[in-house]
């Protein structure tokens, strides 16, 4: 070991205070390189550069490349939740609320200044991955899931939909929605695709309004 790298340990040992703060600072770093490169662009080795520390240093925090993804992947969730499910509890439930989650999710993938959403893009790259990694990724995408799922029932439970809605159903279709929307404005720059899920969505809900 180094003499830096002796430092490093040294130092987060005697101030747990600090210790905490560099644990979120290598967080922030490790988000910001997912968010442009995904999870399997991170590495103990860029993350050590990007917040100016030894591996040694990274790894006093984080054992090993996984359980730092794993916690990047849950600082994702919490932040999700503020931007885009917190807002939308303060909507009325039924169609308002599950309206507010799915323009907020779509908007997050298309604007200018957002990074790609973990959930799409994590499983295209964990989709085949067994591991701690994929099981953080699916937990979180099933929560959210839930989430939209209960916004359906609370539509078809205040009378803004049909009692007669497949709620599986339409939550498959609104995902998909929002899987072709990051394709779109991700992956072939399409301009148009925001404006064209919002005119499917109206669409696939009037279909299912109440009369």
């Amino acid at each position: 070991m180094s003499i830096q790298e002796s430092r490093d340990l040294q130092r987060e040992l005697v101030e747990p205070k600090k210790g905490a703060q560099t644990k979120r600072s290598i967080i922030e770093a490790a988000l910001t390189i997912a968010s442009k490169s995904g999870l399997e662009g991170l590495t103990i080795g860029n993350i050590a550069e990007a917040v100016k520390m030894s591996k040694s240093g990274v790894f006093a925090h984080f054992g090993s490349r996984e359980e730092l993804q794993v916690a990047v992947v849950r600082e994702y969730y919490q932040r999700f939740q503020d931007l885009i499910f917190s807002p939308a509890l303060l909507k009325p439930k039924g169609l308002p609320r599950l309206n507010q989650m799915i323009q907020s999710w779509i908007k997050m993938s298309t604007g200018d200044d957002s990074s790609s959403c973990f959930f799409i893009a994590g499983a295209v790259e964990f989709d085949d991955q067994p591991g701690i990694v994929r099981d953080e990724l699916v937990r979180s995408v099933e929560d959210w899931r839930s989430a939209i799922r209960r916004g359906i029932q609370e539509s078809i439970a205040a009378g803004h939909l049909k009692k007669s809605v497949n709620v599986e159903i339409l939550l498959f279709q609104l995902y998909s929605i929002a899987l072709g929307v990051h394709h779109d404005s991700r992956f072939l720059d399409n301009p148009k695709c925001l404006a064209n899920a919002n005119k499917l969505i109206k669409e696939i809900l009037s279909s299912y309004k109440s009369n």
